[in-house]
């Protein structure tokens, strides 16, 4: 009977509404969006971004590890054409942004350093559960879990900060750095990407039809709109996609950056090793005009953290006006050390790729970068070899 009392308290807990809370989180949000204007150039306007990403992405639960994972265990690729649809719609766009005069900055070389790259990030993210974008919306969220992966994350960002020289000197420096525009022009470009993003689409849907041949999506009757339903309702996948596509397109319309995590994030790790060496590291990587730069910023007024702490607060503020937060522990403990192995391959993955499942996939794609779709197949290699890993000894 007192397990059964407990039960119903909990109920009534979780039913509760949050809004409140996230009114007052909006109002604190607003407040540090005007102390940050004061602090620096652009850090206002990351922050105001980072929210707009990490709403979109905890209410669409838009998932690049769930766009890769599923079709290989389930069959389902509904979240893998959400991300190809979103990919169909960032493309003109980074092509009317750069007939406007903005340089696209993830264009990089590509090489075998890409594809090893995307690999360990690819088996990475399958074993901690989520990709870099996915880290800090579950962040967040309160998912403990994804706090541990965020800080073995950061470790294998530093760690691979340390190798960037030699892979530097073995591959990035030897590869070359194709943008399609340059080599076909604007017009086959761009016809030639949306057809290959197009084709991928039907195949996509073929898998999902061989996999669930009797299935018949149920028809839902039309409801009339209710702005209330925009942070109280989950929202579908392709509308997250479209979302998160406009905002990363308007992102480098306004400030030439586009939409990055994991830079920030080797970063915080060389921070974090100058406060206990008493010295920042001395290795290319930070030697790098850019890098350095942004090192001698300092935490609060580097403008990539403050949009990935935009990002944990904007899941948080979307989980409150759902009514959704709590904190979340992990479900089994022996997922614990897959889920560190996996942070650690994700950050070690996306600095010598130079970018994760949103600089080198989703912006390198967009961008016309052939480094894009390398990284892709990398990913997708990786997600293959994660999922069995996941179904041989975890599941």
């Amino acid at each position: 009977m007192a397990k059964e009392l407990q039960m119903d308290k909990q109920v009534k807990v979780n039913l509760r509404s949050q809004e409140p809370y996230a009114l007052g989180l909006a109002l604190l949000a607003a407040g540090i969006y005007w102390w940050l204007q004061g602090h620096g150039p652009g850090l206002g306007e990351a922050w105001l971004f980072g929210l707009a990403f990490g709403f979109v992405l905890q209410r669409s639960r838009f998932c690049f590890v769930a766009a890769f994972r599923d079709p290989i265990i389930t069959g389902n690729t509904s979240l893998s054409r959400a991300v190809v649809i979103a990919l169909a719609a960032a493309t003109p766009g980074m092509a009317l942004v750069t007939w406007r005069g903005v340089t696209l900055a993830d264009v990089h070389p590509a090489g075998w350093h890409t594809l090893a790259g995307g690999l360990l990030f690819g088996v990475g993210m399958v074993l901690a559960g989520g990709c870099a974008s996915g880290n800090l919306m579950r962040v967040g969220e309160g998912h403990l879990l994804q706090w541990l992966v965020l800080g073995a994350f950061i470790g294998g960002s530093l760690w691979g900060a340390r190798d960037f020289g030699w892979w530097q000197q073995v591959s990035i420096s030897r590869s070359p750095t194709l943008f399609l525009p340059k080599v076909l022009g604007w017009g086959p470009a761009l016809v030639i990407q949306l057809l290959a993003l197009g084709l991928i689409y039907l195949g996509l849907r073929h898998l999902e039809n061989r996999s669930f041949p009797d299935f018949t999506p149920a028809r839902r009757p039309r409801q009339p709109f209710h702005l209330r339903r925009l942070w109280t309702r989950p929202w579908p996948y392709w509308t997250g996609g479209l979302a998160l596509a406009v905002l990363d397109v308007a992102l480098i319309w306004r400030g030439g950056q586009p939409w990055g995590i994991t830079t920030a994030f080797s970063y915080w790790g060389a921070w974090l090793w100058e406060a206990f060496t008493g010295a920042p590291p001395g290795w290319y990587y930070y030697s790098l005009p850019a890098h350095s730069r942004a090192l001698s910023l300092g935490f609060l007024a580097e403008p990539r953290t403050i949009l990935d702490l935009g990002i944990i607060g904007g899941a948080f503020l979307a989980a409150l006006a759902a009514s959704e937060f709590r904190f979340h522990w992990p479900r089994r403990w022996p997922l614990v050390p897959a889920a560190l192995v996996g942070g650690l391959l994700m950050g070690y993955g996306a600095r010598i790729a130079m970018g994760c499942n949103i600089g080198a996939l989703f912006n390198g794609i967009a961008s016309f970068s052939l480094h894009g779709w390398l990284f892709g197949l990398g990913l997708a290699g990786g997600a293959y070899l994660g999922s069995k890993l996941l179904l041989r000894f975890l599941v």
